[in-house]
């Protein structure tokens, strides 16, 4: 079993963050494992215990977009980010993040992001 202090996988993931299920920033996820991720973001006030929501578009071929929705804790922040656990993942949903963070798959661009979820 991997353990939350394994080695993390380098990752360059656009993402939209989630406060109350409002979509309110971008970031990016820069490294992570299955059981938490240390994002960069211009999110103002974020603070440990906080929850948000982390959600990726991926595109999966030209016209097909898949989400992947997390919920998350804040657990600490730094000048350039912070870092979140994530709740708990089957097994199935632990691995397709860990093949995200590998391919660090092609993502919209982030002027793309908000009008997809306006669209949804």
């Amino acid at each position: 079993m991997e353990h939350r202090c394994s080695a993390r996988y380098n990752a360059d993931i656009k993402i939209l963050l989630y406060k109350y299920e409002v979509p309110v920033a971008i970031g990016r996820i820069k490294n992570g494992t299955r059981h938490g991720l240390f994002i960069k973001s211009d999110l103002a006030d974020v603070k440990p215990l906080q929850q948000l929501g982390v959600e990726i578009l991926v595109y999966r071929n030209s016209q097909k977009l898949q989400r992947h929705r997390f919920d998350s804790i804040v657990i600490h922040t730094t000048d350039h980010g912070f870092g979140v656990e994530l709740d708990t993942l089957s097994e199935e949903t632990g691995n397709q993040l860990i093949e995200m963070l590998h391919a660090s798959p092609e993502t919209p661009q982030e002027s793309e992001l908000f009008d997809m979820v306006a669209n949804a």
